[in-house]
């Protein structure tokens, strides 16, 4: 079954007041009780948020636009709350976690020679293309930032539906398993995350081609006791015992 990516973005302002000089001064309200202790009371602690893992290599064609538009996404996706953005050697195929998403663009000319900027976002682990954007590509600032925030608003709105997903590794004999994500992604002690094999094709009944993947089911539970930074430890909660399926992962549903 065919997965769908979502990303998500946030906005803020701010306020201003104005006193007048030589007001009289005014007699302060009593606070009640309740109040002062509410006021005191420590702010309760945001929850943690679990990053995907996302590269996005440099974009191809004319180099003097595509190097435009390859920067602009970069800030995006460093900027993004919901995004562990992976360069240098953490980006490679061999360093890179399983669960990855891909940023590919591209500066591309139409019979009119017209130019147009293609970006696509690849499920790696998958092998799936989630979605895709094409715009009218410039040099024109405005042109530019016109496009900014229109990526801005889909990838926010594909982040936040997505569930995060890395890959468990154990040994035999050992209740305990690694986690291919670290601090980088938000992970911390104590976070539970759920069991899943990995998925079965999906095989038409009438040309046998595979039409999608089987979806994820839970198979338990474990949490995280430690956490370094490109990986983690975790142990089966109470009451789960570790399936025998050789390709597990953790994941939120």
């Amino acid at each position: 079954m065919a997965r769908k990516m979502f990303w998500r973005w946030m906005a803020g302002c701010a306020g201003w007041a104005v006193m007048a000089c030589g007001a009289p001064a005014a007699e302060e309200p009593a606070v009640a009780p309740a109040e002062v202790a509410a006021a005191a009371a420590p702010a309760e602690a945001a929850p943690a948020m679990l990053k995907h893992a996302v590269v996005c290599p440099p974009f191809k064609g004319d180099p003097a636009i595509a190097l435009i538009y390859h920067a602009e996404v970069v800030k995006i996706l460093k900027s993004e709350a919901g995004v562990e953005y992976l360069e240098g050697a953490r980006a490679l195929a061999r360093r890179a976690p399983v669960f990855t998403y891909r940023v590919n663009g591209s500066i591309v000319t139409n019979e009119e020679a017209r130019l147009f900027v293609l970006v696509t976002l690849t499920d790696e682990a998958r092998k799936e293309q989630i979605a895709s954007h094409v715009a009218p590509a410039s040099t024109d600032p405005a042109t530019v930032a016109g496009w900014v925030r229109t990526m801005q608003a889909s990838l926010e709105r594909r982040a936040s539906r997505q569930p995060f997903e890395c890959r468990v590794r154990r040994r035999t004999g050992q209740e305990s398993v690694s986690l291919d994500r670290g601090l980088g992604s938000g992970l911390q002690p104590g976070m539970v995350l759920y069991l899943a094999a990995d998925e079965e094709p999906l095989l038409s009944p009438v040309t046998g081609e595979v039409i999608g993947l089987d979806s994820p089911r839970a198979l338990g539970q474990i949490e995280v006791f430690r956490v370094m930074e490109d990986s983690a430890y975790a142990r089966p909660v109470p009451g789960t015992k570790l399936p025998r399926a050789s390709r597990l992962h953790a994941r939120t549903f």
